[in-house]
């Protein structure tokens, strides 16, 4: 049995689950553009230097070169406090001196118990170096990644074992099916898999970008192609031998 033979109304709750995946992956693709360039609307080319630190760099670090850079008031800031971690993000005078000087500068208006701003976060203080030193492992604690990496896991899974079924019962060649379907599932676990190598080498970022394209290209290619076969008459060069007649 072939999606193009099923009946209308089953074409047509089909097609409403690959549009609705085909603008996820497009909603995913523009928050991450967002997330990791200097934009705020639109839809923007990662910067692989905020993909880089993201994962690889302290969460104080990367925050300040991502979401609260435009609160840092020199990115010297930025290197004299990545050059207190990487020295053991010890409590002695220079950060009392140096680095605690920044960050009530730039964090503190915010990051403090008793904040009233409109943006307050209340709940990471930036007061004392008990505060802050727990902000400093290099990228995700094990916890955080775990807990993330299991969620989308789980979560992709979900809609990516129903996109696969349905590009597989659809009529196009053997080997279509195969690759797109082979590529968003390796693509997915390489992604995955990044996220924890790039803790240790920074240079996995790369992988999680490519990796994390082909994710998003593979699911919108095969949604938008079994669209076209449940819907339209298709040329017999991408149609399996047995579908051409």
């Amino acid at each position: 049995m072939r999606i193009n033979s099923l009946e209308f109304s089953a074409k047509l709750g089909l097609s409403g689950f690959l549009i609705t995946v085909i603008l996820g992956a497009l909603s995913a693709v523009t928050l991450i553009g967002l997330l990791y360039s200097q934009h705020d609307r639109g839809f923007n080319i990662p910067e692989m230097e905020k993909v880089r630190s993201h994962y690889s760099d302290s969460l104080l670090i990367s925050a300040m070169k991502g979401s609260m850079y435009q609160y840092v008031a020199e990115d010297s800031d930025i290197d004299l406090i990545a050059q207190w971690i990487a020295e053991g993000a010890k409590n002695d005078a220079f950060f009392k001196e140096e680095v605690m000087y920044i960050l009530e500068e730039d964090c503190q208006k915010c990051h403090s118990r008793n904040s009233q701003m409109s943006k307050a976060i209340t709940s990471m203080p930036f007061s004392h170096y008990e505060d802050i030193v727990q902000y400093t492992e290099g990228g995700y604690s094990w916890t955080k990644m775990a807990k993330t990496a299991h969620i989308h896991l789980f979560g992709i899974a979900v809609f990516l074992v129903l996109v696969s079924m349905v590009m597989a019962y659809s009529s196009y060649a053997s080997w279509i099916k195969t690759l797109l379907i082979s590529a968003g599932w390796i693509a997915l676990w390489l992604d995955i898999a990044s996220w924890w190598l790039t803790k240790f080498f920074s240079g996995f970022a790369y992988v999680i970008s490519v990796a994390g394209s082909v994710e998003i290209g593979a699911v919108c290619a095969m949604s938008g192609l079994c669209l076209l076969n449940l819907w339209f008459r298709l040329p017999a060069i991408v149609l399996e031998p047995e579908s051409e007649h």
